[in-house]
């Protein structure tokens, strides 16, 4: 029984905690629906779209990859908008604690005590980390790419370190002494955990996992090699290595489209290397085991691009089951187990009996169906079952252009005009696959902004110079 609605004024008739993919678009869905009494929760005040994050890594600035601010969009559409960190969720009493956020020590910023809020519904879209896997030296040594603050150290760290090794081999001919006074520039320039620059020799950039993230990651980092610090291309020697702990090159896509991609990061010069099973990360360098031996190689930069798992928060709410991957377990509906009033989506929920890739994609039908699933469940209607339509799977490799798969409607009807069953994925490359590519995120676009906005944005989207094809699912 609901005991609390009248008891609190910061109530929300649904609570949303995550901005992401799923939880802004299930906000704004809500909203347009005329449920005005939402609330959406995030730690951070603007919206990226994750997909690309690796576009920042490789130089872009935020409102190149199209920012977008949370308080606009509930102003524009009629739903609350308020910035916090989950704390913790008592389903019991139906409410949630947002941790408080501290002062700045350097000036008189106040602190921002911890805050309660209560819910009639419960929506948990907080999205996923990538895990260090055990390995030691991940997290002192290797970057990670989760966030738009961690693309751009990414960013940072790459086009410093680019310039220590230009002026590590631009002052090699004066002899020992000049090289020797380079090795303090490219310390600093390359961050903790990057090698001394040694005169003549390549910026070694060392990306573990071969999965979406770091294959796209790899074939921007190539081409954006002169954009940074560094005075051109020609000057800025970068040798990048994608290590696969696997013997399969981006496991879970078709052989077809893995042989596309390795073909075209191979064309670049992106070095591809499959059963490396990295034990340890350390300032400058891997060590790779290799049996009951292991080999060291350098690494002024490491990217961690490994596996997927949900929020350490998961493992410290009690009352919600979840599994070893750190995610909520979920009914085919995404109701919480034993919980009719709390739903999670996206990369931190899993449903056992069929689990689905942690993508936009995903979180992005999720909310599409919890849109209408929880008005419906608030009116006592039975639970309905989410269905994941795939669309299939398009890359962006910066020069090397655009490759994937399509599914669903569109690839069956262009696989039966081509003279195929229709029931097989349709590949696709080039132009067509670039405006696939590209209509991916106009979608999103378009809903966040509604058509007049939308349509603004996709013409200054074109107007802005940018490395290739920037738009993307996975």
């Amino acid at each position: 029984m609901e005991t609390h609605d009248s008891q609190r004024t910061r109530d929300a008739d649904i609570v949303i905690v995550g901005g992401g993919a799923g939880g802004l678009e299930l906000a704004v869905r809500l909203a347009k629906a005329g449920h005005k009494n939402v609330l959406l929760i995030d730690r951070d005040t603007s919206h990226v779209w994750k997909p690309r994050l690796h576009e920042i890594a490789a130089g872009l600035g935020r409102r190149q990859v199209d920012e977008l601010g949370y308080a606009g969009l509930a102003e524009q559409w009629g739903f609350r908008f308020e910035c916090g960190t989950l704390e913790g969720v008592d389903p019991e009493q139906r409410q949630i604690t947002l941790a408080a956020i501290p002062g700045r020590e350097d000036d008189s910023t106040a602190e921002v005590p911890a805050r309660v809020r209560g819910y009639r519904q419960l929506v948990l879209a907080l999205g996923g980390v990538t895990p260090d896997m055990g390995v030691e030296g991940v997290l002192e040594h290797a970057c990670l790419l989760d966030s738009p603050e961690d693309a751009e150290r990414i960013a940072e760290r790459f086009s410093r370190g680019l310039l220590a090794n230009h002026v590590a081999m631009e002052t090699a001919p004066t002899g020992d002494s000049g090289a020797s006074a380079t090795q303090d520039v490219a310390q600093e320039a390359g961050g903790k955990g990057s090698a001394q620059e040694s005169p003549g020799r390549p910026y070694q950039v060392v990306i573990v996992g071969s999965g979406a993230t770091g294959v796209e990651l790899a074939a921007y980092l190539h081409e954006a090699r002169g954009r940074h610090d560094a005075p051109a291309p020609k000057d800025s020697r970068v040798e990048i290595t994608i290590l696969e702990a696997t013997e399969t090159f981006m496991p879970g896509v078709s052989e077809e489209l893995r042989e596309a991609i390795h073909q075209r990061l191979e064309a670049q010069g992106i070095n591809i290397e499959l059963s490396r099973q990295v034990a340890k990360v350390s300032p400058g360098s891997v060590e790779i085991s290799e049996g009951d031996e292991s080999v060291t190689r350098e690494a002024d930069l490491v990217v961690w691009a490994a596996g997927r798992v949900g929020p350490a928060i998961v493992e410290e709410i009690e009352g919600l089951a979840s599994n070893k991957k750190r995610q909520w377990k979920v009914t085919p509906g995404l109701q919480c187990l034993e919980q009719e009033a709390i739903f999670a989506l996206g990369d931190c929920a899993c449903i056992d009996e069929a689990p689905l890739p942690p993508t936009a994609q995903v979180a992005s039908e999720q909310a599409e169906f919890l849109a209408e699933e929880l008005p419906r469940r608030q009116q006592g209607e039975a639970a309905q079952v989410f269905e994941f339509k795939d669309r299939g799977t398009l890359l962006s490799l910066a020069r090397a252009g655009s490759v994937g798969e399509l599914g669903g409607k569109l690839s069956g009807k262009l696989s039966h005009a081509q003279g195929n069953d229709g029931h097989e994925d349709l590949q696709v490359r080039g132009r067509f696959a670039r405006a696939a590519y590209q209509g991916l995120q106009r979608q999103h676009q378009f809903l966040l902004l509604g058509p007049l906005k939308g349509s603004a944005e996709v013409v200054s989207d074109v107007l802005r110079h940018a490395m290739g094809p920037r738009l993307k699912v996975h």
